[in-house]
């Protein structure tokens, strides 16, 4: 039975379609005489028409249908056109356009009150998340639909957003969740189905007595119209021959006198009389005539009507009988869910148990990470008014700080490890011990040597002799050394930058480049640059990795960008620097919000001289 109703859908759904692209010529030349809202209807008609047929130009119909609905200010029709365009634009998979055009018309049907075609707009705009592989907004739309239909009892929406979201968490492998929507889902439809079912047999169990009942009636009517006319009949035969009798003596009577001749005419005028009466009679009999004729067509189109009532009662029995049988494989089914159900958990519990002692050990290494970067106490003896802003991406970071004071000068490291979490920690423990033992001699030439030193050291700790699948492993680096006497500065760096930001007398901002080569194996190596800078009093000094710009948010999921990055130090400089952290971690927060993840760590350094 379910076969025949998808076939005869598919059936009348062609014929629509066909009907709909024979009516394109029509359509196209009123279209030449149309205005208004006329032309409107027509337009959009005509995008209906080649949706099947030509998306393209059932866009551009659609866009034109738009237009006119903008100038006419017809708000409903807006909606309309909005949606021909979105399908115009889903049918062509150009999903992101699609999605466009149909939160337009979202926003026009919550404004107009249309409840219901938000409802299926809400699921139209679910069904292309889930095609271009967005399953979180699809989920989100789906269950916004689903409320909505529930809220309006719009039962046949509800049913579709229940199959899509259990499609949705089947194809995600989220068992625990598809089963979840699965059981309410059999719970609203199943009772529905089996009392709507049941309803209609009892209806036709009604309907089948009443015409039982009828037909009796009816019967009992023809054989009061046979036995009618039978009389009928009799009285007419008897008519007929009284009046052959009659005739007979009128010419028998010819030859008789005058006085006889006037019995003879008012036995005419009798007969005349009588044939009156034969008249009415069979006027009479025709009427019965044709009244039986209609009693006996009405009964048997109820009779062809009571039978196809048998026979649907019989479908539907049939239906009923199939129900029960899907609804004791449902029960079977979610038995088998259910121990899959406890099978999951139970590995869940394991993944969970080796999580825990995962993250206590990433712990643990946060503290040992923590514990070999330069104290706060020593970093307040020797830099004065500072900040230290480090958001690690995991529990421990692949970004550092190294801080040393060596007689006259202070050498300030900040350093971006290749990768995050605890790869990244490995190469910055690697990092920090490397410049433990380059600078700890107090060996001091300049900061362009020291970063030639230290990439030898790595590529010789790390195997990097440029061979093919060896690892690629490094760091990016800005390394400076300020005389504390004279504040000359010395700077290098690789990938990373030096920020100085002074006031002379008009606010400008330096930029140190860095040379475009990591703390590795390189290609084309070559010596590190060493800059040098006479610095001030005043002067404001920014060393930082590449996560903080590089990191995605705003309303269009932009990377944040250095050009804001240095807007914004040129706004916060003249704050202490314990604010100015304070306002770039907030920045950094709001920039990524709710929607957001972070991508890398983000370490940014500021003093003052």
């Amino acid at each position: 039975m379910n076969k025949l109703l998808l076939v005869i859908l598919y059936f009348f759904s062609f014929i629509v379609i066909s009907k709909a692209q024979n009516n394109i010529p029509e359509l196209e030349k009123s279209l030449k005489t149309d205005t208004g809202k006329d032309k409107f209807e027509t337009l959009y008609n005509l995008s209906k028409a080649y949706l099947s047929v030509s998306p393209k130009k059932s866009l551009s119909y659609g866009n034109e249908a738009y237009d006119i609905a903008k100038r006419l200010r017809d708000k409903s029709m807006q909606a309309n056109a909005l949606n021909m365009i979105g399908t115009a634009y889903y049918k062509q998979n150009k999903y992101k356009y699609a999605i466009k055009y149909y939160e337009k018309e979202l926003a026009i049907r919550d404004e107009l009150g249309q409840k219901f075609s938000k409802a299926k707009i809400l699921y139209n705009i679910g069904s292309v998340y889930e095609v271009n592989n967005k399953k979180k907004k699809a989920y989100t739309n789906y269950k916004l639909a689903l409320k909505e239909s529930k809220l309006l009892k719009y039962q046949n929406l509800s049913y579709k957003c229940y199959e899509s979201l259990i499609k949705l968490f089947v194809n995600q492998r989220d068992y625990k969740e598809a089963f979840l929507y699965l059981q309410e889902y059999q719970e609203v439809k199943g009772s529905i189905d089996i009392s709507r079912k049941q309803h209609k047999i009892d209806i036709l169990e009604t309907r089948f007595q009443e015409e039982k009942k009828e037909k009796e009636e009816k019967e009992l009517q023809l054989n009061l119209i046979d036995s009618t006319l039978n009389i009928i009949k009799s009285e007419k035969e008897t008519l007929v021959k009284d009046t052959i009798e009659k005739n007979l003596e009128i010419s028998d009577l010819t030859t008789e006198t005058i006085e006889q001749k006037n019995t003879i005419q008012e036995q005419k005028a009798e007969v005349d009389r009588q044939r009156q009466w034969l008249f009415a009679f069979g006027a009479f009999f025709t009427i019965i005539l044709i009244f039986s004729i209609l009693l006996y067509k009405s009964y048997t189109a109820k009779k062809k009507a009571h039978n196809l009532l048998v026979i649907q009662s019989e479908e539907i029995k049939v239906q009923s009988e199939q129900l029960l049988q899907k609804n004791i494989k449902i029960k079977k089914q979610k038995a088998e869910l259910e121990a899959q159900s406890e099978e999951i958990e139970k590995h869940w519990d394991i993944a969970l148990k080796s999580k825990t002692e995962i993250i206590d050990s990433i712990n643990y290494a946060e503290r040992i990470q923590k514990a070999i970067l330069p104290s706060e106490k020593y970093m307040n003896e020797v830099l004065g008014e500072y900040f230290v802003l480090l958001i690690p991406k995991d529990i421990v970071s692949g970004d550092f700080y190294w801080i040393k004071k060596i007689k006259d000068f202070i050498i300030i490291a900040v350093a971006d490890c290749t990768g995050h979490g605890v790869p990244g920690a490995f190469m910055s423990m690697l990092g920090i011990s490397l410049l433990n033992e380059n600078l700890g001699s107090g060996n001091i030439n300049n900061a362009g040597e020291i970063l030639n030193l230290l990439r030898n050291k790595i590529k010789s700790s790390l195997g990097q002799k440029g061979k093919f699948n060896e690892p690629k492993d490094g760091m990016d680096i800005a390394l400076c050394i300020i005389n504390i006497e004279t504040l000359e500065l010395q700077y290098s760096g690789a990938y990373n930058p030096l920020y100085i930001i002074r006031e002379n007398p008009e606010v400008e901002l330096k930029i140190l480049k860095a040379d475009r080569q990591p703390i590795a194996f390189h290609r084309k190596e070559k010596n590190f640059t060493n800059h040098n800078f006479q610095l001030r009093k005043g002067d404001c000094l920014y060393l930082f990795s590449d996560g903080y710009s590089d990191q995605f948010g705003g309303e269009k999921g932009d990377k944040f960008r250095s050009e804001n990055f240095r807007e914004i130090l040129l706004n916060i400089y003249k704050n202490p620097m314990s604010k100015q952290k304070v306002i770039l971690d907030k920045t950094i927060a709001t920039w990524m919000g709710q929607n957001y993840k972070q991508v890398d760590d983000v370490i940014v350094f500021g003093m003052r001289i």
